[in-house]
């Protein structure tokens, strides 16, 4: 990164001899001469004057140690900075999001799992890429985790494996229900919803086997007098859209968010949850898996 040369030369002025400064540097002294003259020779300099009682540096010669001082931290700044790069190359992980899905509570725990990392002498970034909700989107790419993305969260069923990839599980939160604001149960803001409150209610839900907690949640919807279910696919923003024109409930899974500006999420009296978890390849890479051992231990 620099001319060694400027080590000798350094020693010399620090220790006011060519044979003090070559017991230092582990050289002979003649192989401290020789490297000081010669960079003098090659540049036109003299920078130092020489005595039988040692050396003493030049005014050339000062301003060049001074100098060279500077450019040798800053050559072991680059190197160290370099090396870091080299260490933590390919410490970049992908963290799938979408509007419906956006990992908010992952994201929550990333500052103390990254402090958690840093301990471990690992420095691993998170990039977040933004995806659709649709069938080609995010739900695709449960299927095809550690090639466009690594990671993501979202609602899953423990005993059943949706997705052919590893769970974390994050924590459970309570099924609410998606309220319009075109909907008179609407105006009911932070009360309770109990279930003869949604006789009559169309209600849309994800269709039977999609997930563990909904049929349960559809179990006990099936129960109320009048209430109609319209089976969805999967969650999409054109069906918030949907029952937001329409004033239709949509079940809502809300893992700490909003869902949609135009309908409220409201808690239901029951006791209905929904398990959310980060989901990560089977086969993680190393960045992946210390990502994951992070948030694993800040969990507990």
């Amino acid at each position: 990164m620099y001319d060694r040369r400027l080590d000798a030369i350094i020693a010399a002025e620090e220790c006011g001899s060519f044979s003090r400064a070559a017991q230092r540097l582990h050289l002979s002294a003649t192989a401290v001469i020789k490297q000081i003259a010669g960079f003098e020779h090659e540049y036109g300099l003299t920078l130092f004057d020489r005595t039988n009682n040692g050396v003493t540096p030049t005014a050339s010669g000062r301003a060049l140690i001074e100098d060279a001082r500077g450019l040798i931290r800053q050559s072991e700044r680059s190197l160290q900075h370099a090396r870091q790069l080299e260490r933590t190359a390919g410490e970049t992980v992908r963290l799938a999001v979408s509007m419906l899905r956006p990992a908010t509570p992952l994201l929550e725990l990333w500052p103390r799992a990254s402090v958690w990392l840093a301990n471990q002498g690992r420095h691993v970034s998170l990039e977040l890429v933004s995806l659709a909700d649709g069938p080609d989107g995010f739900m695709t790419a449960l299927d095809h985790l550690g090639e466009d993305v690594d990671m993501t969260a979202n609602g899953f069923s423990p005993g059943r494996r949706e997705h052919d990839c590893n769970v974390l599980k994050l924590g459970e939160y309570p099924l609410r229900m998606g309220v319009p604001l075109s909907n008179q149960l609407s105006v009911r803001s932070g009360s309770t919803l109990h279930l003869n409150d949604l006789e009559g209610q169309r209600i849309h839900i994800p269709a039977p086997g999609v997930n563990d907690a909904m049929d349960r949640a559809r179990a006990v919807l099936s129960a109320v007098p009048g209430v109609t279910l319209i089976d969805m696919r999967s969650y999409t923003f054109d069906d918030f859209n949907a029952c937001a024109a329409s004033g239709d409930l949509i079940l809502a899974r809300t893992f700490g968010t909003g869902i949609h500006p135009m309908i409220r999420p409201m808690p239901v009296d029951w006791d209905l949850t929904i398990a959310y978890g980060l989901f990560y390849p089977k086969e993680p890479s190393a960045a992946v898996q210390a990502f994951v051992d992070a948030i694993g231990a800040v969990l507990q």
